[in-house]
């Protein structure tokens, strides 16, 4: 493989690898995987808006009060990016006043933990478009054949 041969595929696996962190899935749909793509799409985002809607947004997206589970959510930048901006919109909540933003023990360590799940369910789906968009170093992968012995027996 030539030197801008190599440079191309490392920049379709970045590639790929950052458009799977903006939204999830949308590296393999880069990749022209449309069912995976797909799969992941549904998968990580209803899990992560599954968890806002147990926990209300203003529990679960909050860098102050869950700094680490926060980091994991900016995992799914676009779902972390809209519940941020959703957060910032509504009203303050008051001490001690119920709100249907803020959910009660356990519900709202629930609805974190979905999201923060969700965020790191991503980490492998980039993980894994990058791994598809650079193929392996001289591997050239068989086309399959059948087992020796002519078959079943």
């Amino acid at each position: 493989m030539g030197k801008s041969q190599q440079t191309g595929w490392e920049v379709r696996a970045v590639l790929a690898g950052l458009l799977a962190w903006l939204v999830p899935g949308l590296g393999h749909f880069y990749l022209r995987q449309h069912w995976r793509g797909t799969i992941f799409l549904a998968v990580i985002t209803s899990t992560f808006w599954g968890g806002v809607a147990i926990g209300g947004v203003k529990s679960t997206v909050d860098a102050k009060l869950h700094p680490a589970w926060f980091v994991a959510e900016l995992c799914t930048a676009s779902n972390a990016a809209v519940g941020l901006f959703l957060r910032s919109r509504l009203p303050e909540v008051k001490p001690n006043k119920p709100s249907p933003y803020v959910a009660t023990w356990p519900a709202d360590d629930i609805g974190l933990v979905y999201c923060g799940v969700a965020g790191l369910l991503n980490v492998l789906v980039i993980l894994d478009a990058i791994a598809r968009g650079a193929p392996q170093a001289g591997k050239v992968w068989p086309a399959r054949s059948p087992p020796a012995g002519g078959g079943a027996r």
